[in-house]
C-alpha cells in the first residue's frame, strides 16, 4: 500500500519521532492532574491542607498547563509540517508521472478524475499522515498509560468492570471500517465524475451556448451533483453510526464508573479523592475511545485515496528512453515501411509509409480527414511508441535518441492550437531559457501577427484568457506559429495550422518561411493545395497509405487525386472571387 511513499516516509521518521515524543510527554503530563486533584480532595476532607499546600498545588497545575501548551504546539507544528511536506512530495511525484505519460494515457483517463487525484485524494493522504498519525499514537498511548495508572492507583476490580465496554469499541471499528473504506472510495469516484463534468462544461461553454443547451447541461450537472451528494450522505450515515455507537459505549463506561465508584466510596472502600481521580481517568479514556473511531475512519479514507493514487503511479510509462542514447549527425528524417495501430483498435492507422526528408528540405502532406496525417506527425514527435527500424533522424533510430532531444529537433504547431493564460510575449517565448523580446517580435512578424498584437492596448503584454479565448482563430494559429519560430527547431511541423487564416495572409507567411528555408526542414500538413505548391516533395495519404507522391508539378501531370483536388479548390476560389452578391441579396 505504501510502496510509493515508503522511501520518503523513511526519511521523515526522525521528524515524526520528535513530534510523537512531544505527544507522548503531553499524555504523561495529563496523568499528573488527576493525582493532584486526588491529594487536594483528600486533604480538604481530612482538613490537613494548608495555604502553602494550596499555592504549591495551584502552581504545579499551572506549570503542568504551560508545559502541556508548549508541547502541544511542538507536536502539532512538527507533525503537521511533516504531513504538509508529504502532501507536496506526493503531488510533485504524481504531477511528474502524469506529465511524462504518453498520449494514449490521457485518452483512457478523464481530466476530472486526474484532477480529483491531484486535489481530494492528496489532501486526504495529508490528513491521514497528520491527524491520523496523532490519533493512532494518542489513542493507544493514552489508553495503555491510563489503564496502567488506574490499576496502580485505584481498586483493580472497579477498573476491570469500568473497562468492560472497551472491547466492543474495537468490534465496532473493525466491522464498520470496511464499509467506510468502500463508501469513501465511492465518494472520491463521484467527485471525479462531477469534476470532469464541470471541466468539460467550462471548456465547451461556447458550444453549449450556441446550441442553447444551458438548461440541458444544467440538468445533467444537477443529476451528477445529487449523485455526489447521495454518496456523501451514504458515507456520513455510516460514519455517524460508528461515532454514535462509540460514544454510547463510552458513556456506558462512564456510567459504570460512577455507579461502581460511588458505591465503593459510600462503603468506604475508596476515598473521595480516589473517586475523583478514577472519574478523571475514565473521562481521559473517553477521548481515545472516540479517537479510535476517528482514526479508523481516517485510515480507511487514506487507504482508499492511496489506493487510487497507486493505481495512477503503477500505470507504466511505456514511452521512455533507452539506456543507450545516441546523437543524430543532422536533422534529416527517413521513414521506412512504417505501420501503426492505436491501442485497442484492430485496423492500422498508418500502413507501410516510406518517405525521405533531407535536412533543409520540405515535405507536404495532404489527404482527407482520418487519412492518418496527424498520426504520422504524432509518431515523429514521439507521442507514441514506435517500432525499431522505422524512423531515423540523422541516420540514428529514433528509439536511440532521447525523447527530449527528439522534441528539441522537431517542433510543431498542432492542429488544435493551445495557448496558455499568460501574456502574449510569454506564450511566444514559451521555450525560452532567457527571454529575448527582439526575437519575440521577429517571430511574430514572420508569422504575420505582429501588427495585430500591437493593435491591442497592452500590445505584447496582453493577458490571454483560457486557451487564448480573447484571440480569433487565425490570431491563435499565427501566435502558435510565432512560438514555433521562436523555438527555432531544425525541423518544423505545421499541422493544418493555417486553416483559420485567409489565403492572402497564408501566402505571406509561407513566403516568409520559404525565405528562411535553408535554416530548417519543414513539414506542412494542409487541406489547401495552395499551401504545398512550393514544397520540395508532396505525399497524398488515403486510409493510412501513400497513394501519390512527387512535386506539385509532377502530381498535376499525373492527373490523380491531387490534381482533381487542386482543380476543385481553384474553381472554388474563382467562384468566391467573381461572385458578388447584389445589394440587399443574401446567400442561404
Amino acid at each position: 500500500m505504501l510502496r510509493h511513499l515508503k522511501d520518503f516516509l523513511v526519511k521523515k521518521i526522525p521528524r515524526y519521532g520528535l513530534g510523537i515524543i512531544f505527544l507522548l510527554i503531553v499524555n504523561l503530563l495529563q496523568l499528573i492532574v488527576p493525582q493532584i486533584l486526588k491529594f487536594v480532595t483528600d486533604s480538604i476532607l481530612t482538613e490537613t491542607i494548608t495555604d502553602l499546600d494550596l499555592i504549591q498545588y495551584a502552581t504545579l497545575i499551572l506549570i503542568t498547563g504551560v508545559g502541556l501548551a508548549l508541547l502541544r504546539y511542538g507536536w502539532r507544528a512538527t507533525i503537521s509540517y511533516t504531513a504538509a511536506d508529504i502532501e507536496t512530495w506526493v503531488r510533485d511525484k504524481l504531477f511528474r508521472h502524469l506529465v511524462n505519460m504518453p498520449q494514449n494515457f490521457y485518452h483512457e483517463n478523464k481530466t476530472g478524475d486526474l484532477m480529483a487525484h491531484a486535489t481530494n485524494d492528496i489532501n486526504t493522504i495529508k490528513r491521514t499522515f497528520s491527524m491520523g498519525i496523532v490519533m493512532s499514537f494518542d489513542a493507544v498511548f493514552v489508553t495503555v498509560s491510563t489503564v496502567i495508572v488506574m490499576f496502580g492507583t485505584t481498586n483493580v476490580t472497579m477498573t476491570l468492570i469500568a473497562l468492560l465496554p472497551l472491547p466492543f469499541i474495537a468490534l465496532v471499528v473493525v466491522l464498520m471500517g470496511r464499509q467506510i473504506h468502500r463508501k469513501f472510495r465511492s465518494v472520491q469516484e463521484g467527485f471525479a465524475i462531477l469534476s470532469d463534468k464541470v471541466q468539460e462544461s467550462f471548456a465547451g461553454i461556447e458550444v453549449i451556448k450556441s446550441f442553447a443547451q444551458e438548461e440541458e447541461n444544467l440538468a445533467d450537472f444537477n443529476q451528477k451533483n445529487h449523485e455526489n451528494l447521495r454518496r456523501h450522505l451514504d458515507l456520513v450515515k455510516t460514519h455517524t453510526m460508528q461515532n454514535t455507537l462509540i460514544n454510547f459505549i463510552g458513556s456506558l463506561s462512564m456510567i459504570l464508573g460512577i455507579l461502581i465508584g460511588g458505591y465503593a466510596n459510600i462503603k468506604g472502600i475508596i476515598t473521595l479523592g480516589d473517586l475523583v481521580a478514577f472519574l478523571q481517568y475514565l473521562e481521559m479514556l473517553f477521548w481515545p475511545m472516540r479517537a479510535f473511531g476517528m482514526f479508523a475512519n481516517m485510515i480507511q479514507r487514506g487507504s482508499a485515496s492511496i489506493g487510487r493514487i497507486n493505481r495512477i503511479l503503477d500505470t507504466p510509462n511505456e514511452l521512455r528512453d533507452n539506456k543507450t542514447i545516441m546523437q543524430p549527425k543532422d536533422s534529416s528524417i527517413r521513414v521506412e515501411d512504417l505501420s501503426f495501430t492505436y491501442k485497442g483498435e484492430k485496423e492500422a492507422t498508418l500502413k507501410n509509409i516510406s518517405v525521405d526528408i533531407p535536412a533543409g528540405s520540405s515535405l507536404g502532406i495532404i489527404g482527407h480527414t482520418g487519412s492518418g496525417k496527424t498520426s504520422f506527425i504524432d509518431l515523429l514527435t514521439r507521442l507514441y511508441n514506435i517500432p525499431r527500424g522505422k524512423i531515423y533522424i540523422g541516420e540514428v533510430d529514433i528509439n536511440d535518441i532521447s525523447i527530449k532531444d527528439t522534441r528539441e529537433i522537431i517542433g510543431s504547431v498542432p492542429q488544435d492550437v493551445f495557448l496558455f493564460s499568460r501574456e502574449i510575449k510569454d506564450n511566444i517565448a514559451f521555450t525560452a531559457r532567457e527571454f529575448d523580446m527582439d526575437r519575440v517580435v521577429a517571430s511574430a512578424k514572420t508569422a504575420k501577427v505582429h501588427d495585430e498584437i500591437m493593435g491591442f492596448p497592452q500590445g505584447y503584454e496582453t493577458l490571454l484568457g483560457e486557451r487564448g479565448v480573447n484571440l480569433s482563430g487565425g490570431q491563435r494559429q499565427r501566435t502558435a506559429i510565432a512560438r514555433l519560430l521562436y523555438k527555432d527547431s531544425p525541423v518544423m511541423i505545421f499541422d493544418d495550422s493555417l486553416s483559420a487564416v485567409d489565403t492572402k495572409t497564408e501566402s505571406q507567411i509561407l513566403q516568409a518561411l520559404q525565405a528562411e528555408s535553408d535554416k530548417y526542414s519543414r513539414i506542412v500538413i494542409s487541406h489547401r493545395v495552395s499551401s504545398l505548391i512550393h514544397l520540395d516533395h508532396i505525399i497524398v495519404l488515403e486510409e493510412g497509405c501513400i497513394i501519390e507522391e512527387g512535386t506539385h508539378q509532377e502530381l498535376l501531370e499525373r492527373g490523380g487525386t491531387y490534381a482533381r483536388l487542386y482543380r476543385k479548390q481553384q474553381l472554388e476560389e474563382q467562384i468566391l472571387q467573381h461572385t458578388v452578391p447584389r445589394e440587399g441579396a443574401s446567400y442561404e
